[in-house]
C-alpha cells in the first residue's frame, strides 16, 4: 500500500473532522449532498491520501428505491458516458479520465445505475493497452478503476411548487464523492460550476499506477474534467441547433407549399457548432422574409 500523499489542494484546508469537504454554496438554492461512504479517518487521509481505496457501494434502502424517480436501475440498459480523446491523461503509469453523464435526478438509485454502468459496462470494454501496467493482464472484471471520483449538479423543482411561478420555482441540487482520492470531487465541482453546467453527473476515474503524483494529479483531474464536460455541451449544442434548423425548415416549407405535406427533416448529419449557427441565422432570415410576403 502506497504513502499518503501529504500535499493537500493548495486552495482547500481539510475540515477538522474527520477531513471532510466543506463546499461553499454558490446561490441561496443551492443544496448540496455529501456521499461520503468512508469518512477520513486519520490525519494522513486527510492530507490527501493517493491510496488505492475503493467506495464501499451506498446501500439503498427498499423505500428509496421504490420511490426514487427515473429511469431504469439496470447499468447494462443505460446509454454510454461521453468522453474524448482529449478527456485521458497518463503519468507515471496512473490515467485519469473524464467521463459525463446527463442527469436529471438526484435519485440515489439513478446515480448509483450510473457509477455501475461506468463499473461493469464502460471499465471492462477499455482496451487493456490504454490502463497502467499492473491492470493490463488482468481480467476485465478486474479492471476496475482505483477512484471514481464525482460531482453532480442538476435543475430541479422545488419542493411544493409546480414550476408555473417561473424561475424561483426551480433550486439546484448538487453533491459529490471522493471515493478515496481526497479533493478530487471538489475540482470536478469547480469545473462544473466554472462551465455554468447543470443537469450533469462528471467522473472521473484514476487507476493507480504505483507511484505518488503529489499536487498534480490535481491538474489532471481538472483537465479531464473540463474536456469530458467541453465535449458534452458542444454535443448538447449542436442537437440544440439541429432541432431549430428543422423546425425552422419546415416552417419555410410551410411558408412556400402551405398545400403540401413536408418531406422527412434533415438529419445535418455532419453539423458543427458554427455551422449551426450560420445555418440558423440564414434560416431566420429566410423565414422573416417569407412571412413579410404573405402578410
Amino acid at each position: 500500500m502506497p504513502a499518503s500523499d501529504a500535499t493537500p489542494s493548495p486552495d482547500k484546508a481539510p475540515d477538522a473532522a474527520h477531513g471532510a469537504i466543506s463546499v461553499p454554496t454558490t446561490a441561496p438554492d443551492e443544496t448540496i449532498g455529501h456521499k461520503r461512504a468512508e469518512p477520513s479517518s486519520s490525519s494522513s487521509e486527510a492530507l490527501g491520501s493517493e491510496a488505492p481505496s475503493k467506495r464501499a457501494k451506498a446501500a439503498v434502502s427498499l423505500s428509496t428505491w421504490l420511490t426514487s424517480s427515473g429511469a431504469s436501475a439496470d447499468p447494462e440498459g443505460l446509454p454510454e458516458p461521453y468522453t474524448c480523446p482529449a478527456a485521458r491523461i497518463e503519468d507515471r503509469n496512473s490515467v485519469f479520465v473524464g467521463y459525463v453523464y446527463p442527469l436529471s435526478t438526484v435519485s440515489p438509485t439513478r446515480i448509483q445505475a450510473l457509477l455501475d454502468n461506468l463499473t461493469y459496462v464502460v471499465h471492462p470494454a477499455i482496451p487493456p493497452s490504454q490502463l497502467p501496467p499492473q491492470f493490463q493482464h488482468a481480467s476485465a472484471k478486474h479492471r476496475r478503476s482505483t477512484h471514481d471520483m464525482y460531482a453532480y449538479r442538476v435543475l430541479q423543482l422545488k419542493p411544493g411548487r409546480t414550476g408555473l411561478q417561473g424561475p424561483n420555482d426551480f433550486g439546484i441540487e448538487q453533491g459529490l464523492e471522493d471515493d478515496g482520492e481526497h479533493w478530487g470531487a471538489e475540482k470536478i465541482m469547480r469545473v462544473i460550476r466554472d462551465l455554468g453546467a447543470s443537469d450533469v453527473l462528471v467522473v472521473v476515474s484514476r487507476w493507480y499506477g504505483g507511484e505518488l503524483l503529489g499536487p498534480v494529479r490535481f491538474d489532471h483531474i481538472t483537465n479531464v474534467a473540463r474536456a469530458a464536460l467541453l465535449h458534452y455541451l458542444g454535443h448538447e449544442a449542436v442537437q440544440t441547433l439541429r432541432t431549430q434548423l428543422q423546425q425552422l425548415d419546415r416552417d419555410i416549407i410551410q411558408a412556400r407549399h402551405p398545400d403540401q405535406p413536408p418531406p422527412p427533416p434533415d438529419p445535418y448529419d455532419d453539423l458543427t457548432e458554427a455551422r449551426g449557427k450560420r445555418l440558423l441565422l440564414a434560416r431566420t432570415k429566410t423565414l422573416a422574409m417569407l412571412r413579410r410576403r404573405t402578410s
